[in-house]
């Protein structure tokens, strides 16, 4: 992608960033060129369907409407550009390719549990916030499950670059919400930026599947603590868990 597109593409996120509301005219332009950037960087791509939505309903290119909801996700396009040097590698695989990578992730509905991730012989585990006690946090399972995946995305970033990963969910809603990677809930576009900048940064491509619960045996082993069987599982794993970066813990106490 040449600098000049890359730095008009900044230009106008600069100015929508500052304006509660925009004009019909400037989310075409806008769309126009992140279209052409996304091209090249095909974990963008849904991303871009929420700047489409808000033109739903204008006819006139002088007609506005309200985008401070979608601040979020200008900044997200915004320090993505900032860091990117306008190249993109080949991914080295194809979905049916044995190189294709699988990730398992499950999560608890449980204030003294957490979430656990596995990806090949690496895993992690992360116990919920305290602050999360007694919140409806815990009672909605598709943000739980959302974590784990975040987490994976976060910790694993360098072995996934430029590689395609199948998230396997024992979660039909999520699983949806994954594929097209938006959401109207605040809550999960919160945990959904941070993950597809991570996508962005490191060109992976994603596809979530639906997989029944009792296949996920070994992350949902870690997501309950329950080394015994985790061990029994999952033999080959790492002796430690990946550790979790305080940077992780601070994005998840912004969930609410």
């Amino acid at each position: 992608i040449p600098p000049d597109k890359i730095a008009e593409l900044l230009s106008i996120l600069e100015i929508l960033i500052k304006k509660p509301k925009a004009t019909l005219k400037e989310l075409q332009s806008l769309t126009g060129k992140l279209n052409f950037v996304s091209k090249a960087i095909p974990g963008s791509r849904a991303f871009i369907r929420r700047f489409y939505n808000a033109m739903i309903g204008l006819t006139k290119p002088h007609h506005h409407v309200r985008i401070t909801y979608l601040h979020p996700d200008l900044r997200l396009w915004q320090s993505f550009l900032n860091d990117f040097n306008g190249v993109t590698y080949f991914q080295e695989s194809e979905w049916s390719s044995d190189s294709t990578l699988h990730l398992f992730t499950d999560s608890a509905g449980n204030a003294q549990l957490g979430c656990g991730a596995i990806l090949g012989t690496h895993w992690a585990y992360l116990p919920w916030p305290h602050s999360w006690a007694n919140t409806d946090i815990l009672h909605d399972m598709s943000s739980l499950e959302l974590v784990p995946i975040v987490l994976a995305f976060t910790l694993w970033c360098n072995d996934l670059a430029n590689k395609r990963i199948i998230i396997h969910k024992d979660n039909e809603a999520l699983v949806s919400i994954l594929n097209c990677q938006t959401s109207k809930s605040e809550r999960k576009m919160s945990l959904l930026r941070p993950l597809i900048l991570i996508l962005m940064k490191s060109n992976i491509t994603f596809r979530a599947k639906f997989i029944q619960g009792k296949l996920n045996n070994v992350a949902d082993s870690i997501s309950r603590m329950q080394w015994a069987r985790f061990r029994r599982a999952a033999p080959y794993a790492d002796l430690e868990p990946t550790q979790i970066p305080y940077e992780f813990r601070r994005l998840l106490s912004n969930v609410k």
